[in-house]
Order: structure tokens, then sequence, then C-alpha cells
């Protein structure tokens, strides 16, 4: 196939980059020209060099990951899913690009709107449980916004070519029901995980067990106190401890002991070989990454209006899990976690999890659907 030129859009929003850049570089690896834009360089190895990032400048103030407080976080939201100026941003790539596909995150309503109304092919990126979307964009508050302002996500999504949900099937609700329902019957499509998995490395004998902290990269009020709990409760435990902060510099306040790491960024992708337990806020990427590596979670959700209540309670109905409250005291997450760390039953579904994740092709299965895009041209 010749290479032909792809533009993506998204946006740095937490758990919804990680598949935009595995799509993006599976592209790249083609042979095709893969421009991404809104996605901030941040790791240097996290795309294919021939991946060129370019800026939405609209976003450009927006930072999600700032610990400041959850207000600044909405407008930061509304300026990607609704926000009439990023869309005059895609409209201009759209223009100099002359792309030959568009890959549009799902959420960025006013940014979906342009691609479609330029007539390139389109996919619609979506990198939740397709659960997740039925009820917040289908049904919740957010569609009632976006009907406000002619932005309906059902009506946008529908128009899209090809709509490619990220995730794991056989874990996601919405593949055992009628999920086209509220969709008039449009079709949507699961590629599988994006995120790619490696077996647990051999253990020592006797070795203590490790378990990773990763809370919500989009910072939400009261995380910090979150941290410090679960810090306290792994300090006190049998258990060695890596915190990662998703890059907010909130290290020093935060004490860990002789036995707990405080780190702000870190290769999870290196770390979690080693790892037996994952604590986690439920965000999708965080929580399938974890599951591919066959590795148990915890489930703290930080954000109750985004998916990570639903994907707490999918791991737990799954048996890979457990949720807990973010209020839980620092007994409660120390009596989980080694409950968890004992629980062979869960132990044992969890590694089967991950070989059946692991088999998955998920940035394979998305680059395939875009290339049947240029059919349509």
């Amino acid at each position: 196939m010749s290479p032909r030129r792809v533009l993506m859009i998204s946006a740095d929003a937490g758990g919804n980059v990680p598949p935009a850049l595995a799509i993006a570089n599976e592209l790249a690896g083609r042979g095709h020209e893969v421009t991404l834009a809104g996605v901030r360089p941040r790791d240097s190895g996290a795309l294919e060099m021939s991946v060129e990032r370019v800026p939405l400048a609209a976003l450009a103030h927006d930072d999600l990951t700032d610990p400041g407080g959850s207000i600044g976080q909405l407008a930061a939201l509304r300026h990607l899913t609704i926000g009439p100026h990023v869309a005059e941003d895609v409209r201009s790539l759209l223009d100099s690009r002359r792309p030959d596909a568009v890959v549009v995150d799902c959420a960025m309503l006013s940014s979906l709107r342009e691609a479609l109304g330029s007539g390139v092919p389109t996919a619609a990126l979506f990198h939740s449980f397709g659960a997740f979307w039925q009820r917040w964009f289908m049904r919740g508050p957010i569609d009632l916004a976006s009907r406000l302002l002619r932005l309906r996500a059902v009506s946008l999504w529908a128009r899209a070519d090809v709509r490619l949900l990220a995730t794991d099937p056989e874990l996601d609700p919405a593949s055992r029901r009628d999920f086209s329902r509220d969709l008039k019957g449009i079709r949507f499509e699961w590629t599988g995980t994006t995120e790619i998995g490696v077996p647990p490395a051999p253990r020592e004998a006797g070795a203590m067990p490790l378990v990773l902290v990763s809370l919500s990269s989009a910072w939400i009020r009261g995380q910090a106190d979150a941290y410090r709990r679960i810090i306290a409760a792994l300090a006190d435990s049998p258990v060695r401890a890596i915190v990662t902060t998703g890059g907010a510099e909130i290290e020093s306040e935060l004490r860990g002991g002789s036995s707990v790491q405080v780190l702000g960024r870190a290769p999870h992708a290196e770390l979690l070989p080693e790892v037996d337990l994952v604590i986690g806020h439920g965000g999708h990427s965080t929580t399938l990454k974890a599951l591919a590596h066959g590795i148990p979670v915890l489930v703290l959700p930080m954000n109750l209006i985004s998916d990570q209540r639903m994907v707490g309670r999918i791991v737990q109905a799954a048996g890979v899990g457990r949720m807990l409250p973010r209020s839980a005291a620092l007994e409660l997450i120390r009596a989980t976690v080694l409950h968890m760390l004992g629980d062979t039953s869960l132990v044992q579904s969890a590694a089967l999890t991950g070989e059946r994740l692991r088999r998955q092709r998920g940035a394979s299965v998305a680059a395939d659907r875009i290339e049947d895009l240029w059919s349509l041209r």
C-alpha cells in the first residue's frame, strides 16, 4: 500500500493519550505520514521519530495535571470537547496538511464536527469501555450540554466512517447488550486493547511483594491526601512500593519511608514485570496496562464523574481487582492490599486475563480500519 497522510486529533487528557500514541506508531511503522495534534511531548521515546507532533493553540494553556484544583480542569475539558477555538485549529490543520484520513478523539466534539465537514474520511477513536460512552455521552449531562450547542455526540459519532473502541470486548459490558440501540443501529468496532504487556519476571524466593501506585495524571482535588493514606498504609505493610505522581510536582509533600519510593514520572512498562499489585484510580489505560501484565488492580476512583468508578466495578466483577472509595481509611487500604496479595484466585484470574490481553493487537486492528478508509475517497 502506498504511503498516505493521516491527521490524528487528540489532547493531553490522561488515558486518551496512550491509544493515540500506539495507533500513531503503528501507522508510522507502516510507512504512512502521521501528524499527531494536541499531545505535548513528554517522553521522547513514546513516538516513532517519523510521527510529527503539532500543537493545538487553543489548548496550549490548559493543563489537566495541575494540582491547583478542579475549576481549571472543567474549563480545560470544555475547551477540548466543545470549544470553538480548537475547532478553528483543526480546520487550519485540515487545510494545510490535506490528509487522506482523520482520526479524532471521540470526546472532542467540535473537532470531530470540523473533520466531518471537511469531507475527509474520518474515524472516531474511543479510549474507554463502550459502556462509559453509552452512559455519559448518550444519556448524561454531557449529552444535554452538547445538544444545546448542536454538538450532540451521538449524531456526530453516527456520521463518522468508523468508530473504534480501543478496549477489550470481554471486559466491556457494552459488548454484551444491544449497544447500538441508543445509536439507531450504528456500529462500533472493538479493536482490543492497545496496551502492551509482558509475562511477569521471575521472583526471588522470599522477596517482598512490589506494589505500584499510580493515581490520575488529570489531577483531582483531594488526590494528595489519597496518596498520603496509601503511602501510610504501605509503609506499615510487608511490601515494597513505588509511588508515581503523574508528573505533578508534589513529591516533596509525600514522605515515603524506607520501603516506599515516591517519584514524579516513571516508565511503568519497565516496572510492571516486577510488580505484584497496582493501586490505581480506575483510569482505563492504567488499568488495562496492569491487566495486560497479569497484575491485579486495586481501584480508588478519584474523579467521580469520569469512567473510573465504572472501571473499578468492571475489574471487581471480573475477579481481577477490587474497588475502595477514594476516602478509604489507611487501615482498610492496608487490609485490602494484604488480602489481595494473598488471594490466589484473584492472582490467577489476573494472570489469565493478562495472557488473553497480550494476544490482542488493538493498535494493529485500528490501523487496518483506518487504512480501509482510503477506499472511501
